[in-house]
């Protein structure tokens, strides 16, 4: 039950990373051209947003279990040993992951 628990947590918390990750840009313009700016400050802008979103879905990730959005990072945390995962939880978990990379990318 942990398994499937982790896998809907990670399908969950994939979804809302895949699409608040895809309003940067977006939310990048919009307080660049409020503000005045552009250029190397439009960086700026989207390197502090990018901390933002990953301070507060790190606080999410926790709350959900430990969810993760990274099929890579749970693939390789297996493969060292680290972490409770087992083959059957990786079996479930790594679909749910990818999956909403795989339709939000494939538009």
């Amino acid at each position: 039950m942990g398994a499937i628990k982790a896998a809907i947590g990670d399908a969950v918390f994939t979804s809302m990373w895949v699409f608040c990750g895809s309003t940067l840009e977006a939310l990048t313009s919009v307080i660049a051209s409020a503000i005045g700016v552009q250029g190397m400050a439009a960086l700026f802008i989207t390197t502090v947003l990018n901390f933002i979103l990953l301070s507060v879905f790190s606080v999410i990730g926790d709350a959900l279990g430990g969810a993760s959005s990274s099929p890579t990072g749970t693939a390789a945390f297996y493969v060292a040993g680290i972490g409770n995962d087992s083959l059957y939880s990786m079996a479930l978990r790594f679909p749910a992951q990818v999956s909403f990379y795989s339709i939000f990318f494939s538009v």
